[in-house]
């Protein structure tokens, strides 16, 4: 047959070939794309090796001119029917020739000779699309001829036909393992191994993606301990790449975004975590470093004046954990900034129930109970303000702040000898004498601090005092400040996930 008769087919093939090969192929490299290339790629995926059996080499050779001459036989019987205007039986004929050629591109194939493989296979895909030999032949062509990013389109063109056809998973998981696209490949590893549980290649496949995973989460956890938070930030993302149903490396993550204050990426990588886990070992570990963040989230945004946020935060965080003090603590904290003291008194209530004795919740409760006698006293509700300052009182006796105020609503409410003793007891209390005496003049006019102090309202001072120091269930005063501080919202120490 004559090079010119085929001009009828070589628009179409022409088109075909220069989508897939933009640059002419050396012989070299196809001399060089052998066994090995086919075992990088295809590796145990034998649906693309050819299997009609071994030839001696004087019939590989002689092959190709068999199928030839059948070819050129099939070519000239359609152009006989063409010249009879016989279109149908040229185009059976004509469409034999073609298929006949791709039986010559599988001898060409044989004996490595890819590049003109491809052109029967392509041409012979033409003209029957249905048929997905053509086409997987095609494929491994392009692989053996290491153009892998044809060969990758290809594949996925064919995955839309053969959805079930584990091996087109895996080819395509090497190839994405070949660019490093370590994502996708857990995705196609992952759908391979859905339809074929034990398919070897697939099973290879995981083990060095887990091998990868172990160690980027290794080098993550030693930046982590180093503070080169931002490289752990990248290392345990390449784990995630390479294993992305591993709860345990969300926690990581999650701590790292804790640890940078990235708090929603936390959030979301705990929640993740606690989704993914199988055993209750891991999932606690999400949990307690969940919380560990909705209260960080909140200590962060009571420090920006966020309160109502801190708040919100603070919810989510006892949804989980109830039996947490300190986040009661802190809850109580932002009500306080609040003023919705009622709220802050339940929640120090709370905490205090939790730690019995807890002098640091027992200074809130008697900051708030103080709070609220000031806001009574400036009803003028005197009798509900000195309740609520002996409360502040019976919580923090070592305070002067209280005693004064509750001795202003005693002298208002016609008791000038309670409004006497505490105000001796603040005087006692108080380290600045200079500060406190004129004050202490409007309860003892024109007495001396001595003689305040030696009066018999002073000696009955000392015994109220002396009464609450001795107090079995308060602590020794001097662990305790006498100067009244606004409450802090405090961090959870003792709960951090190492």
């Amino acid at each position: 047959m004559e090079i010119k008769n085929l001009n009828v087919f070589a628009p179409k093939l022409n088109k075909v070939t220069i989508g897939l090969f933009p640059t002419a192929v050396s012989e070299e490299k196809l001399q060089e794309a052998r066994e090995k290339a086919k075992k990088r790629i295809f590796g145990t995926s034998v649906v693309f090796y050819h299997t009609d059996g071994k030839k001696t080499e004087q019939e590989a050779k002689a092959l190709p001119e068999i199928v030839q001459a059948q070819v050129n036989q099939q070519y000239n019987k359609g152009l006989n029917f063409l010249s009879q205007a016989e279109g149908e039986n040229a185009i059976i004929s004509f469409s034999k020739a073609i298929i006949l050629d791709s039986e010559k591109g599988q001898c060409l194939y044989d004996q490595e000779s890819y590049l003109d493989a491809l052109h029967s296979f392509t041409l012979a895909s033409e003209i029957q699309p249905w048929n997905k030999a053509y086409r997987l032949q095609s494929i491994a062509c392009l692989a053996a001829l290491d153009r892998h990013g044809d060969c990758l389109r290809l594949i996925h063109m064919q995955l839309q036909e053969e959805k079930e056809n584990a091996d087109l998973y895996v080819l395509r998981a090497r190839l994405h393992d070949h660019y490093q696209q370590v994502k996708l490949c857990f995705q196609d590893v992952k759908a391979a191994l859905t339809l074929e549980p034990k398919h070897s290649g697939a099973q290879a496949l995981r083990e060095k993606l887990m091998t990868k995973a172990g160690e980027a989460k290794v080098l993550a956890i030693s930046r982590a301990l180093e503070g080169k938070l931002e490289e752990a930030l990248q290392k345990i993302n390449l784990a995630l790449e390479s294993q992305p149903s591993e709860a345990q490396y969300y926690i990581i993550r999650g701590t790292i975004y804790r640890r940078l204050q990235h708090f929603t990426a936390a959030i979301d990588d705990y929640l993740l975590a606690l989704e993914l886990s199988c055993d209750q070992e891991t999932r606690t570990k999400a949990q307690t470093q969940l919380m560990l963040t909705y209260n960080d989230f909140a200590v962060n945004c009571y420090t920006k004046g966020f309160y109502k946020e801190g708040v919100l935060l603070l919810n989510k965080a006892l949804k989980g954990q109830k039996k947490e003090p300190g986040l009661y603590i802190n809850r109580g904290d932002c009500f306080f900034q609040l003023k919705e003291m009622t709220f802050a008194l339940a929640d120090y209530q709370q905490a205090l129930e939790l730690k019995p004795h807890d002098q640091n919740v027992l200074n809130r409760i008697s900051v708030v109970y103080n709070e609220i006698g000031l806001q009574e006293q400036k009803k003028r509700k005197y009798e509900r303000a000195e309740s609520f300052f002996s409360k502040a009182i019976e919580k923090q006796p070592y305070l002067p702040q209280y005693y004064w105020h509750r001795a202003r609503v005693r002298r208002w409410l016609q008791d000038p000898k309670g409004a006497q003793e505490d105000a001796a007891v603040a005087m006692l209390l108080s380290s600045d004498s200079k500060k406190v005496f004129p004050i202490a003049t409007s309860f003892f006019p024109g007495k001396t601090m001595t003689e305040i102090a030696s009066s018999e309202v002073g000696q009955a001072a000392k015994m109220i005092l002396n009464n609450a120091i001795s107090c079995p269930e308060l602590p020794d005063s001097s662990q305790h400040e006498t100067v009244w501080r606004e409450p802090k919202i405090q961090h959870l120490n003792s709960f951090l996930y190492q």
